[in-house]
Formats: structure tokens, sequence, C-alpha cells
């Protein structure tokens, strides 16, 4: 009985030393695959913008619903770092490169601060993760102006009149200003002798033009609601191609017989030198965001239309756009 035993024990034991090769196999292959890259840190969502306004607005509807549903595994923070038409917030997040912890959105007036200041720095010294909307625009003044459509504001000029003062925001030279420099070509007054104010965010241009410190803001819809909304500024114009969902009953300056169309966006970006990995996490991450429901509703309170353009597209559509702008700002005498 003793020797039988032995048999079978030593056949179970070359059966399972035969095995284990094939057992070591299954394990390296597993632990060769490399998992999906996700956050392993707190991700700050850079905003070169005071809170309030439309750059702030849309990084914090970002940072609610990709924390909502864990997207980004552990936290997110908005960071706001104004200043410079929002070439500070570039130079924060590019001071943290190859890091995918670090996302920065930027509108449009980023790219005519590039060009206006005849800066160096462009979009190709980013990561570019991708387009998310267009954006509006709108032109108002105090309650109680003598302004009231854009007709009276070219009238105004056309009569040399210098005591008009404009503000907007972010940056000299940005999707505001163009427009602003397009109406008084309109009325044969030199762009350049518009008293400008330029604001940190446009929620601060509505505080002032509702206060009667400036006579014309121009802002996104969104940044002038508050005090529109309380009676103490007025609406005048949109600058868009269409009228605005949200506000069918105010005319665009094309309506009001002056072809001012300049487009305005927002896009995410990572420092440079971000992996092909983590670009796709954010990309694929960022693109579901905005589909939700709550972020639809967002953009239309918002008067903004969802425009997705991923991180292959997106470089050589910057490309285009940069080549647009300085264009229109070279017609204006606005390039350095």
């Amino acid at each position: 009985m003793s020797t039988i035993l032995r048999i079978l024990s030593r056949a179970i034991s070359l059966s399972l030393i035969g095995m284990l090769p094939a057992v070591s196999t299954v394990w390296s292959g597993a632990h060769a695959a490399q998992p999906a890259w996700k956050p392993q840190k707190n991700v700050e969502l850079v905003v070169g913008a005071q809170p309030g306004g439309a750059n702030d607005r849309m990084g914090r509807m970002l940072q609610k619903i990709l924390t909502a549903d864990n997207t980004a595994s552990m936290s997110m923070t908005v960071m706001n770092k104004p200043g410079q038409g929002q070439s500070l917030g570039v130079v924060y997040v590019n001071s943290h490169p190859g890091d995918p912890h670090y996302l920065l959105i930027l509108g449009s007036s980023w790219v005519t601060t590039a060009i206006t200041t005849g800066s160096t720095s462009t979009h190709r010294d980013l990561t570019p993760i991708m387009k998310v909307v267009d954006t509006d625009l709108v032109v108002f003044v105090p309650v109680d102006s003598p302004l009231r459509s854009i007709k009276d504001l070219v009238d105004g000029l056309k009569k040399g009149t210098s005591s008009y003062s404009f503000g907007f925001s972010t940056s000299a030279g940005n999707a505001s200003h163009i427009a602003l420099a397009q109406l008084a070509r309109f009325a044969d007054f030199d762009p350049r002798k518009l008293r400008m104010v330029v604001n940190a965010s446009g929620s601060i241009t509505a505080t002032q033009v509702a206060g009667g410190h400036i006579s014309i803001g121009v802002s996104s819809s969104g940044s002038a609601h508050a005090m529109v909304s309380t009676g103490k500024a007025r609406l005048i114009g949109a600058i868009a191609s269409q009228r605005l969902p949200q506000l069918p009953n105010l005319p665009t300056l094309r309506e009001q017989g002056y072809d001012v169309v300049v487009p305005t966006w927002f896009a995410v970006f990572g420092p440079k030198g971000v992996a092909p990995a983590q670009v796709a996490f954010w990309e694929d991450a960022i693109g579901k965001a905005v589909r939700q429901p709550e972020a639809k509703q967002f953009f239309d309170a918002n008067n903004w239309t969802i425009d997705l353009i991923g991180a292959s597209e997106l470089p050589s559509q910057l490309d285009r756009e940069y080549g647009r702008l300085r264009a229109m700002l070279s017609d204006l005498g606005m390039v350095k």
C-alpha cells in the first residue's frame, strides 16, 4: 500500500510541476498589461480669469460633473490665475511639464493676446486636449443710458463722441476688442482712440456698467445676466451670426446693419509633454462630461453651443484660428 501511495504522490508532484510554466505565463501576461491611466492625485483645473466670469463658470461646471461620477478618481480643484490675458495661467500650468494633473481652460482671447503682444508662446507650447464650446458676446449699457441700439452707438462715434468708455475682459485685442474696433470703423472713428477698460472677468465689466463707471460693456450674456435681470443694465445687441436661443428678442449687430461677427470659444489644454494615454483619458472624460444633461442645460442657459474637437484635430484647427485672428487684428492695426 505504501508503495502505491508513493507512486501516486510522485505522479501528482510531477503533474503540478508541469503546470507551473503555464500558470507563470498567465500571471506574467496579466502583470505586463498596463492598466489605463487615471489621475493619482488632486487635479488642478486652472482658469486664467477671476471668479464669476465665463471662464470660471465653465471650469466649475466641468469640475462638478467630472467629480460627481468620480471620473477624476480623487478630487479636482478650480484654481484661478488671472492676469496678462490668461498668460499667467499658461505659465503656471507649464511649470508642471508632462503632469496630467494640471488642466487649463483657455478662451480665444488667449490666442489674440499672443498675437497682439508679439508673444512667441502659442497653443503649440501646450498640449491641446479638446475644444468644448463656441461662446457668445453681447453689448450692454447702463439701464438709464441714452443708447437704445447699436445704431445709436455708431452715430455717437460718427459725431466724434469721445466721452464713451468701453469695458471687456480679459485682454486687449481679444474678440470683444475686435468687435468694438470694427464698429468704430463703421463710424469712421479711429479704433485706437476708443477708451478701453480691460478687466479680469466679464462679471467685473457688468458691475462697472451697472454702476455707470463705463458707458458700454461687452461680455458673455451669462456674465451680464445678473445686472440685466436686476434692472441695472440693458442689452442692446448680440455679437453673433444669429439670435441667441435664450435671448430671442435681442437683435444681432448684423441685423442692426453692422456686419460684425467674431467667434469665441473655450478649449481645454494640458502642460507640454503630457503622454498620449493621459491625453486620451481627459479627452474621453471631458467629452462624456459635456454630453451630460446638466452640462447641456448649463450651455443652453449661457447661449453656448457644444463643438467638440479632439486632440488629433485641435492643433490644426487652432493653427487656422491663429491665422484668421491675426489677419483681422492686422487689418485693424492692432498687431505689434
